[in-house]
């Protein structure tokens, strides 16, 4: 809290008001320690991050001193010593920097392609997928009657997994020209909605799930409500951006779906495969603008060329997205994220699924600390 009160009174110097800092939650109303400046925060992360090699947990002692690395790297990068976005990616979200590749992309749209296919979409693929999308499209003025359906069913999934909050709820709100697909805002109890993409009923269900239940708001309400309980760390109160908490967070979104057993059919599957088709995307956007310095423009038709659903609502959120500084190496978060929660999920057997959910819910991950549960 003390660094992100440090970067909060820069943007409020360079922007003339205050910008979203470096925590966007603080559940426990935890006070910033004040810090003369960025030097003096780093010699305090130097010495909790010897302190964290003393912790009994291995995740523990891997998720801490990895923390005190993505604080301190970002304090080097405010001061100009870590200026290129790799090396913010590697050292904030600890997770490979390389942006998905022109194969794995193409790999992404086989899988789509042969899946419509079966389902006898006919057409090439941006034909198939105009298609796809144009039978589950749900009409603008239709989203939050549509999210709140979806999302009492939702709850009560959630409900066999997770212990839910008493009496404790999410609401629907729906805005134009977000530079986001969804927020989840826990402090108002409610998620917003960016009705300007092309929506789907399936997409629809995937932000239900990666936001709300059992995605961000029961990560958020289980860290609050252990903590109360004093079973759990203080770190949990906070929701910090860039940081190596990152991946796991928006990871642990997108494998909701599949945590309440949600994909039900082909349509569910064809949204599973280009959601991980949009996260790959934005990587490799956000390294075409900042890492290779292609103007905006041509990275703007780069993307347009290779989005198969969400139209051009879709394409403005997400180069507004990457196109912020504090935002250009989070993006890596979705794809790398996933990756590292999925290939620990599907090894999980049935038998142990509980004792998995304690493990992701109850504490803080990184995605090399969530390789340790066995």
């Amino acid at each position: 809290m003390g660094i992100d009160l440090l970067y909060r009174k820069e943007l409020e110097k360079e922007n003339g008001d205050e910008l979203a800092g470096l925590s966007v939650l603080n559940m426990g109303k935890i006070p910033a320690q004040v810090f003369p400046g960025y030097e003096e925060a780093r010699k305090t992360l130097s010495e909790l991050a010897k302190k964290a090699f003393s912790l009994p947990e291995d995740d523990r002692r891997l998720y801490y001193n990895q923390a005190c690395i993505s604080l301190d790297s970002f304090c080097a990068s405010r001061i100009g010593l870590l200026p290129s976005l790799t090396s913010q990616i590697s050292m904030f979200l600890h997770v490979n920097p390389a942006p998905a590749s022109d194969a794995e992309i193409d790999c992404y749209k086989q899988e789509i392609r042969a899946l419509l296919t079966s389902m006898g979409y006919s057409g090439d693929l941006i034909q198939q997928c105009a298609k796809w999308e144009e039978k589950n499209r749900v009409p603008a003025d239709e989203v939050k009657g549509v999210m709140e359906e979806l999302m009492a069913e939702a709850r009560e999934e959630t409900g066999k997994i997770l212990e839910l909050p008493d009496g404790d709820y999410y609401s629907v709100v729906t805005e134009s020209g977000c530079p986001f697909n969804a927020a989840s805002y826990y402090d108002e109890r409610h998620v917003v909605i960016n009705i300007d993409p092309v929506l789907t009923r399936q997409g629809l269900k995937h932000l239900v799930c990666h936001e709300c239940y059992p995605g961000h708001f029961m990560q958020f309400s289980l860290r609050q409500r252990l903590y109360e309980k004093g079973v759990a760390a203080a770190d949990g109160l906070l929701s910090v951006c860039n940081h190596s908490s990152s991946s796991t967070f928006e990871g642990i979104g997108d494998a909701s779906l599949e945590f309440i057993d949600w994909i039900k059919d082909d349509d569910d599957r064809v949204m599973q495969l280009l959601s991980e088709l949009k996260a790959a995307l934005g990587t490799a956007a956000s390294y075409r603008l900042h890492a290779l310095n292609m103007p905006a423009s041509e990275v703007e038709n780069w993307l347009r060329s290779h989005a198969l659903v969400g139209g051009d609502g879709w394409i403005s959120n997400r180069m507004r997205f990457v196109a912020d500084p504090s935002r250009s190496a989070l993006i890596w978060s979705y794809w790398r994220g996933d990756q590292g929660v999925f290939d620990v999920w599907r090894r999980v057997d049935k038998k142990d699924r509980q004792r998995f959910f304690e493990y992701i819910y109850d504490r803080l991950h990184t995605v090399q600390s969530m390789q340790l549960f066995r």
